[in-house]
């Protein structure tokens, strides 16, 4: 059963694996001009980087939570990027150096990318694990495995 992307509760999603930072989307929650682009286009990467995941979701092999999961963490990184403030009238320069010291979980991105963690949920795969004696040819990705 085919998943359709554009389907998804996108704001709900957000919502809830953003839970802990709701400052994050204070201006950006009524808009959906921002929310469903940027998962959209985070779906569209998750899909070009990792080719298996299109086939693991649709055969039900990724989950829809797990894969909903993934895109909400990378549009968050770059929710809490836009967060960094900076203002200035010609007499004055401010900025809101808050972000620098990232806690745990806090990664901040300027651009919408796929880390290492969530390509290892989206194809099934971590990084170099095989059984022991295996020869690894690379040629995973190209059968969708």
């Amino acid at each position: 059963m085919a998943v359709d992307v554009e389907g998804i509760d996108w704001v709900g999603a957000i919502l809830t694996y953003g839970g802990g930072t709701p400052e994050v989307f204070l201006d950006r929650l009524d808009d959906e001009k921002w929310i469903i682009p940027h998962c959209l286009t985070a779906c569209d990467i998750a899909f070009a980087e990792c080719p298996s995941a299109r086939y693991r979701l649709d055969s039900g092999a990724l989950s829809e939570r797990t894969f909903t999961y993934v895109i909400c963490a990378m549009v968050l990184r770059v929710a809490r990027w836009s967060m960094r403030k900076s203002e200035a009238n010609g007499a004055y320069a401010r900025t809101d150096q808050v972000m620098d010291m990232n806690p745990p979980g806090w990664e901040v991105s300027p651009d919408l990318h796929v880390t290492k963690k969530e390509r290892a949920l989206l194809t099934g795969v971590n990084e170099g694990s095989a059984p022991f004696g295996t020869v690894m040819l690379g040629l995973d990705r190209a059968y969708g495995r």
